[in-house]
């Protein structure tokens, strides 16, 4: 029998299915919930952040804290797990992963240096994307 917390139950199911059929959004927990409950499911708000929290533990869910202090934390399905940074439309919000020789380049370069290893499931680089950019122009 597994220790408390560890199975998997229809509640944390439902959850991670949530996520992972939408997996270029990102959802607050409150819009989780909220989200949940348009399709009908009765899941208590402590729940869904109990499996947020297992979820983002196990590295399915990546968790993105918003630059003004005052937001709130963003969580995406990670079906992927090597490592690269992310870039975030300040505009529309869009999210995409970021893989390219000169992003490995960069933080080898930080490594070697300055000393420093950068965490890239942390790292969010914020600008326009070029669907927005274009409507600037």
């Amino acid at each position: 029998m597994s220790p408390r917390g560890n199975y998997q139950t229809r509640q944390q199911e439902a959850i991670e299915s949530l996520f992972s059929s939408h997996p270029q959004d990102c959802l607050t927990a409150d819009d989780a919930h909220r989200a949940l409950a348009e399709m009908g499911l009765d899941i208590g708000k402590t729940t869904v952040y109990r499996a947020i929290t297992r979820l983002c533990q196990t590295g399915r869910l990546r968790k993105y804290v918003a630059h003004d202090a005052g937001g709130a934390a963003l969580y995406q399905y990670a079906p992927c797990q090597e490592s690269h940074l992310h870039i975030r439309c300040t505009q529309c919000g869009a999210l995409a992963h970021l893989h390219c020789e000169e992003v490995e380049a960069f933080g080898q370069h930080l490594t070697h240096h300055h000393g420093f290893t950068l965490d890239e499931s942390q790292t969010v680089l914020y600008g326009l994307c070029e669907h927005c950019r274009n409507e600037v122009l």
